[in-house]
């Protein structure tokens, strides 16, 4: 098992230890939102290098991935926003690929770590919190102009980070609850 909170490993490292812990057949949803949390930073990190940081924000948002602070974690809803970011992580991917930077095979790859840490994100809340995204919601559809294509990317980009680093903190508060009742059923 892995513990990505004290030392972030390398995204070239992620796809090893994460295929580690799930040979393992557990998964830790703590350490592996704030893996999946470091990675979509580092896509975020590329993204800028590679497309411009002053794009401002796409004015529709991304009503899927959106949370009050005090909401408590839904494993259906959690199953369909993490369905939401892969699908959108995807969409960006592509138009990165074939149009916007393809010979950015750092960028490219940092976006692949993402989906797939997203992708394994979403199987372990499966697993630990239940839930199921039926029925599925249609993908993300990216805009057609060139800056409104960078703009949206971006904004989902941020957008998927601020929901993961809120799933990290609403799954810290389980875990602690969690412990917390284990100590009191101990005679």
């Amino acid at each position: 098992m892995f513990v990505c909170a004290g030392v972030l490993m390398q995204c070239s490292d992620a796809g090893t230890a994460l295929s580690k812990h799930a040979a393992a057949g557990s998964c830790n949803l703590k350490d592996l939102s704030t893996l999946t949390k470091h990675l979509l930073r580092l896509s975020l990190n590329s993204y800028d290098g590679a497309n411009g940081e002053s794009l401002g924000t796409w004015t529709p948002g991304f009503s899927e991935l959106e949370v009050q602070t005090n909401s408590t974690v839904n494993g259906t809803n959690v199953q369909c926003s993490l369905l939401f970011v892969v699908q959108g992580l995807k969409e960006i991917l592509k138009d990165q690929k074939e149009d916007l930077n393809p010979h950015d095979y750092s960028l490219h790859k940092d976006l692949k770590d993402s989906i797939f840490t997203t992708n394994s994100l979403k199987a372990c809340a499966k697993q630990i919190l239940g839930g199921d995204c039926s029925p599925a919601p249609p993908p993300p559809k990216i805009p057609i102009t060139y800056f409104d294509r960078k703009q949206w990317s971006r904004t989902l980009l941020e957008t998927a980070e601020i929901y993961i680093s809120w799933l990290e903190h609403q799954i810290g508060s389980l875990t602690k609850l969690q412990s917390r009742r284990t100590l009191m059923q101990k005679p």
